[in-house]
């Protein structure tokens, strides 16, 4: 069972969701393969694609809109869960994870989280006031969204705009969506895309954060594929 300390919400793991967290703990820091994932230990059958898609959702779900970046999307290879520093940090238990014979791994998470609490509110996360760019797009339901794109200067900006057009024709392609305003953003060394959806559900509001990483040449980030496994309508 997984315990959030501070809004006290409980949670029972799946078996995806408990193999999945488990391989990304013991592997901190580094590339998980998608084969890695869906095969665990060998004891049980193999989870599907979908089921590791689903479990890695769900978990970041619970982390809440500002941390689910934690867990990154490694385009076309797997996911990798955020490593922390330990000796920067002076945290105090930000989640209690309960599991008879993993919970010395589970405590591990809840560490992690709270250091990654301290470096959020530590760090200066902040975009530019204003957009390099903003685009109007209209749904087919009518809605019109946002799509906003951020760079700290206006040079060699082609592969930002290459993917803020990608992400157009994915949203688009949606007809609706929960989201009215949806932000962008490239890493400096342009290796990891982060984006930012804000909008209302059910009379609340709804922020999603996703990062994707990607190290090939040339650098793809969204693809049909990727706009299938995610679903960034909302």
């Amino acid at each position: 069972m997984l315990i959030e300390l501070s809004r006290d919400e409980s949670w029972h793991l799946s078996r995806a969701e408990l193999q999945v967290l488990t391989l990304l703990l013991e592997h901190q820091g580094q590339l998980v393969s998608k084969y890695m994932l869906k095969t665990g230990d060998g004891q049980g059958p193999p989870l599907t694609d979908a089921s590791v898609s689903r479990a890695i959702s769900t978990l970041r779900s619970f982390l809440g809109p500002q941390h689910e970046g934690l867990i990154e999307t490694v385009k076309g290879q797997g996911y990798l869960l955020r490593a922390s520093n330990g000796s920067e940090y002076r945290g105090v238990n930000y989640l209690r994870l309960h599991t008879v014979p993993l919970w010395s791994a589970l405590v591990l998470f809840g560490v992690m989280l709270a250091f990654s609490v301290f470096y959020l509110k530590h760090t200066d996360h902040s975009k530019p006031t204003q957009a390099l760019m903003t685009s109007i797009l209209s749904l087919a339901s009518g809605q019109q969204v946002r799509l906003n794109l951020y760079a700290d200067s206006s040079a060699s900006n082609t592969l930002l705009f290459e993917m803020g057009e990608r992400l157009s024709s994915g949203l688009i392609a949606c007809g609706k969506s929960d989201w009215a305003d949806v932000y962008a953003s490239l890493s400096h060394d342009k290796q990891v895309l982060n984006m930012t959806f804000r909008g209302e559900k059910l009379d609340q509001s709804v922020l999603r954060n996703i990062s994707i990483s990607d190290f090939s040449r040339p650098k793809a980030f969204i693809d049909s594929a990727w706009l299938r496994e995610v679903d960034i309508c909302g």
